[in-house]
């Protein structure tokens, strides 16, 4: 006969005092990590930008100790707390602070961090016939008050477009300048730069006869004009057209033509215009800022060639193109992952 299977007796009060005890610990544990995170938030905005994260995580860390305390002051009883209980009432508590102290660091509680400016002078050297396009991507967390450019103790406002970027033209000579950025909070950001003007950034070296559709006029530009691959091109008779990049020199990038593309007539003058193009663009950003370098105007004469003026300009690659925006911060990646996990403590509870 086989023996009969006793369940335990269920102990309703047992079971009912373990919930009401589990209860107000994720309640004590809830409201001593807002007071934690509130306490931080003081100790944030008295402190250097350097030690603020380190030490509010220590104090954050440290104020575990007081729970226990806490829990015992509001007679509620931990002899029998497992690790598991522990583990989940101190989790709930880090991920409380968490949460809470990262909103309260951010606007519209709280505003510490300046604007952030990313700059880009264009070109970074120019003739002394052009101009320099210094054009910045300004963000904020809370909104741009102002923004200004200074050069050689002069004061200028710089023009805002549609993409938060703020663009100020100079022309002139060798200069220093300095972008001021300044929040809705008052929090200000500076930016240095300096403006340089060289003579011969573009050399063009054309044969002395008149030219036919395999003759080469060989173009040289600075390579310093910009940190990233420029467009070097002409304008002949209203046309545009790419130059061939071929090699290096020195200080200059060779870049080489000849009057076989269309827009080139035969067995007449030409009138023609060499420019060298500087493209940037921000990242996130797919509108091109660019600036031009003037190379001159030349009157070049060709022969009767029937293959002057037949072929398509070139195409230009490896140029600048849009990219895309930068990852998030940590700030916000933090809030997102301390709310799941408090609602995965939750679920558990």
């Amino acid at each position: 006969m086989e023996e009969e299977i006793k369940l335990p007796q269920f102990d309703k009060e047992e079971f009912m005092q373990k919930e009401r005890r589990k209860a107000k610990t994720a309640f004590v544990a809830f409201l001593f990590g807002i007071l934690i995170a509130v306490i931080c938030h003081f100790i944030w905005r008295s402190l250097d930008e350097n030690l603020r994260w380190p030490l509010c995580f220590l104090f954050a860390i440290a104020s575990i100790g007081f729970m226990a305390k806490i829990l015992e002051i509001l007679k509620i009883d931990i002899k029998d707390f497992t690790k598991k209980d522990w583990f989940g009432s101190i989790a709930f508590y880090f991920f409380t602070w968490l949460a809470i102290f990262i909103l309260s660091i951010n606007p519209p509680f709280y505003d510490a961090s300046p604007p952030k400016i990313d700059s880009v002078i264009l070109p970074n050297v120019q003739q002394g016939n052009g101009s320099v396009i210094i054009a910045s991507h300004i963000t904020d967390n809370y909104g741009i008050e102002s923004a200004k450019i200074i050069i050689n103790g002069n004061e200028y406002e710089m023009n805002k477009d549609e993409n938060n970027v703020y663009v100020y033209e100079y022309r002139g000579g060798n200069a220093s300048y300095e972008i001021v950025a300044k929040d809705k909070n008052g929090n200000e950001q500076r930016r240095e730069g300096k403006i340089f003007y060289l003579d011969n950034l573009i050399k063009i070296e054309i044969p002395n006869n008149k030219l036919n559709s395999k003759d080469e006029i060989e173009i040289r530009v600075y390579r310093n004009v910009s940190s990233e691959n420029f467009r070097v091109y002409y304008v002949v008779n209203g046309f545009e057209i790419n130059a061939t990049k071929s090699g290096e020199s020195k200080d200059y990038y060779i870049y080489t033509t000849s009057p076989k593309y269309i827009g080139w007539k035969n067995n007449s003058e030409n009138d023609v215009k060499f420019y060298a193009e500087v493209i940037y663009y921000f990242p996130g950003i797919e509108e091109k800022y660019h600036n031009l370098i003037y190379g001159g105007n030349y009157t070049i004469e060709t022969t009767e060639d029937e293959n002057i003026g037949k072929e398509s300009s070139p195409i230009v690659k490896d140029l600048p193109h849009p990219t895309s925006l930068r990852t998030p911060g940590f700030e916000i990646v933090a809030v997102f992952m301390a709310i799941i996990v408090l609602l995965f403590i939750k679920r558990r509870k």
